[in-house]
């Protein structure tokens, strides 16, 4: 399974129940600019990963290979350090695209399926495995775009990039899923088309409707129709290395202990039917296309604008107008994820501010959304929220203490230094009221000053493994 801190109770109970864990290494790094480094790696938690029963493998999930922005140097040393210790025997990547190669678009979105996208594709592929000094899967993504004319059959798109790049292939069951059921493309036409002797690894996950669309939400259970069809796909995968299940930390919190075993004893017996067909996979059945058609747009302006469209949620940028509707719900899920970060990283600045304006606070945010581009690591994201938000605190005396009191957590685990954060009176009577979730009454002078020190870990936790661009 994907490692979460969730996940502890249940190898603790059952420690032999699992034969691999995933770790998602950016996951555990901070940095002082999402493009340009510094990037930081909290070495205690990889450390406390490889203590753990099993073995390991690394799926990167910063930096998609399948656009015009390539592999970062500073970004692949971290990997390759963490690669190594934990022994993994290839690394996993996404062939997606996540923004250009100066801006975020705030979730992952399909490339360009072109000539020249698989030849972009393949390069930075080659690139990413020599710096992580290890075979490179990509992974099979969820597109919740339809497909355009002058584009390969998504099969063939990623066989092409396989066949260039010498790469193996990460199949994500449920990505494939999510676009069967979305009428993008048949999960059987889809494996139609790659060389099935290329997957080494398989995901499976859970999700959920929204407006229309089934969503790769890695929310629950396996649907139980995917799990007919996965028994009888992973007979047909005769190199296949791992079986994996995602499932984000927050639904893994509340999911009952019995839910979860339920869960791991099926994938155990779908793992005991895998690679049974040991026949060669078939070639792709589907011709290749070769070359650009000439209403094709380049790589670069494929997604500059996508990237426009989402996180501005302006799908006018996008010159194909039947995707209206999908880049609605790509720009709602990427303002979801990034009002997550707020929420944990500024939890009482957050809590204070539904209080004080309630429905109010979906405005300001989707303010905010709008004017500053996704900051992808969660201390950015919080921090460039404080600078937007506090010209506007005005006379607001405890939204700006709270503001100041949540920056300061963070700045203590960048820094490592005690914080002085000053509140107009007393603070005890703001924390209850928002425990109780009750709108604070007016503080009372004199001014306060509350030193918050360091706890539980030292800036060389995260200095030990540190790398810059």
């Amino acid at each position: 399974m994907i490692f979460a801190t969730a996940l502890r109770p249940f190898l603790e109970r059952r420690p032999d129940a699992l034969d691999l864990i995933e770790v998602e290494p950016q996951t555990l790094w901070l940095a002082d600019d999402a493009f340009a480094g510094p990037f930081f790696e909290f070495t205690p938690g990889i450390e406390m990963i490889a203590a753990l029963p099993g073995h390991k493998l690394v799926h990167s999930v910063g930096m998609p290979l399948g656009g015009t922005r390539t592999p970062d140097p500073a970004q692949c040393a971290l990997i390759a350090s963490t690669v190594a210790r934990l022994g993994s025997p290839w690394v996993s990547e996404h062939l997606s695209v996540a923004g250009t190669p100066h801006r975020a678009s705030g979730f992952l979105l399909p490339p360009l399926q072109t000539g020249a996208g698989v030849a972009m594709a393949a390069a930075n592929i080659r690139s990413f495995a020599a710096a992580v000094a290890r075979p490179v899967a990509i992974e099979t993504g969820v597109a919740y775009l339809a497909r355009k004319a002058f584009e390969m059959p998504d099969g063939t798109f990623v066989a092409e990039v396989v066949r260039e790049a010498g790469c193996g292939i990460l199949l994500d069951l449920h990505n494939l899923y999510c676009n069967q059921r979305n009428g993008r493309i048949r999960i059987e036409t889809f494996l139609d088309q790659i060389p099935l002797d290329r997957v080494w690894e398989v995901h499976l996950a859970g999700g959920g409707e929204k407006d229309g669309y089934w969503l790769d939400s890695h929310s629950g259970p396996m649907p139980p129709d995917l799990v007919a069809m996965a028994r009888e796909i992973l007979q047909s995968l005769p190199n296949l290395g791992a079986l994996n299940f995602e499932i984000y930390n927050t639904f893994l919190e509340r999911m009952d202990p019995s839910a979860l075993d339920g869960i791991v004893d099926e994938l155990r017996g779908l793992w005991d039917h895998a690679g049974r067909t040991t026949g060669d996979a078939p070639p792709p059945k589907e011709p290749l296309r070769a070359g650009v058609p000439p209403d094709a747009p380049s790589p670069a302006l494929w997604e500059e604008r996508l990237t426009e469209a989402v996180w501005k949620d302006e799908p006018e940028n996008h010159p194909f107008d039947e995707d209206g509707t999908p880049l609605r719900l790509y720009s709602g899920l990427a303002r979801s994820f990034r009002g997550s970060m707020l929420a944990r990283a500024l939890p009482r600045t957050m809590r204070y501010l539904l209080l004080r304006d309630g429905r109010g606070v979906e405005d300001m945010l989707a303010r905010y959304f709008k004017r500053i581009s996704p900051r992808l690591y969660t201390p950015l994201e919080a921090g460039a929220f404080a600078a937007w938000l506090r010209p506007m605190a005005g006379a607001d005396a405890i939204l700006a203490g709270l503001l100041d009191y949540d920056m300061a957590f963070l700045r203590i685990v960048r820094s490592g230094e005690a914080q002085i954060v000053r509140f107009p009176g007393n603070p005890a009577p703001i924390f209850e009221a928002l425990a109780e979730a009750r709108l604070p009454p007016p503080p009372v002078p004199p001014e306060w000053e509350v030193e918050i020190l360091p706890d539980g870990f030292s800036v060389p936790d995260f200095a030990a493994n540190q790398t810059a661009s």
